[in-house]
């Protein structure tokens, strides 16, 4: 019985949920470490797994992994617009406030002297 790659999953957890997935569909997968990884990760459950099935099996298997295709959603200028200058606006708005809460008042800042510490100048 020939096997084919039908799947390549970047963990052992997808790999077994994918596995478990053509179970559901009466399908026979094996799950197995990706030869190219084995030196690199040893026997840990990190690397890339691969599914394999019977080859009589492939074309079913990949129609049940396949995910459906999703329309990408249409691009909005006016709205990208909107929400810029909205957002351009608000900061602009708030940056007043933000100064006034940095800064401490003018009175108690230092820029008062204190009188012993003027000069006496004659005249």
């Amino acid at each position: 019985m020939n096997e084919v790659a039908i799947h390549f999953a970047p963990n052992q957890m997808e790999a077994e949920v994918a596995a478990s997935a053509l179970r559901a569909d009466d399908l026979h997968p094996r799950v197995a470490r990706d030869d190219a990884m084995l030196g690199v990760a040893g026997s840990l459950s990190v690397g890339r797994f691969v599914i394999l099935v019977p080859s009589r099996e492939a074309a079913r298997a990949r129609a049940v992994l396949s995910e459906p295709v999703h329309a990408e959603p249409k691009d909005n200028p006016i709205l990208r617009l909107v929400v810029i200058v909205a957002l351009i606006t608000g900061l602009l708005l708030a940056t007043p406030f933000v100064a006034q809460a940095c800064s401490p008042p003018l009175g108690r800042a230092g820029l008062v002297l204190p009188r012993d510490d003027l000069l006496a100048i004659d005249t």
